[in-house]
């Protein structure tokens, strides 16, 4: 995945961005709280859709998320310099990097159990074993959607303090 980002940070055409400067903002700062929330509650829940596709979308997502992940802190790091990134970030990237993690997590945990059964025969790999690990999942994705919206506002206040 750190390849990944690498790639999305190195491919990203920056050279746009010194004419952005003189147009009167910088492009880090103009989403509000409910964008920011839905971008990354929505990435969370394609993380989280693995449930359904025994993981095949969680590993897809994850990787189109490492891309992303790395084209805006390519963004970032041309816009305001990596020094002013990190400082405006280590708020809420954290909150939100962890949730995110744990949402991806959540969307593996029923197919580990079903691989967990499948490959130490302790108990049986039954349809009814799998919805309960799915039932469990769901308590991790409400821990992951927990930290996404304390990172959401800690940005959106970021943000709001900047402007």
């Amino acid at each position: 995945m750190a390849a990944i980002a690498f790639f999305g940070y190195a491919a990203m055409d920056t050279s746009w961005i010194r004419d952005a400067r003189g147009m009167g903002g910088s492009p880090l700062y103009g989403k509000d709280f409910v964008q920011i929330l839905t971008r990354n509650v929505g990435a969370a829940l394609v993380l989280y859709s693995g449930i359904a596709t025994l993981g095949l979308t969680t590993l897809v997502g994850a990787g189109i998320l490492a891309l992303y992940v790395g084209a805006t802190v390519s963004l970032g790091v041309h816009s305001v310099g990596g020094g002013n990134l990190l400082a405006d970030v280590i708020w809420y990237v954290p909150f939100e990097f962890l949730g995110l993690v744990m949402a991806a997590t959540a969307g593996f945990q029923p197919t580990a159990g079903l691989v967990q059964r499948l490959a130490f025969k302790r108990e049986p790999a039954t349809v009814a074993s799998f919805i309960q690990d799915t039932a469990r999942s769901l308590g991790t994705l409400l821990i992951a959607l927990a930290l996404i919206v304390l990172g959401a506002a800690i940005e959106a206040i970021v943000i709001h303090l900047k402007t």
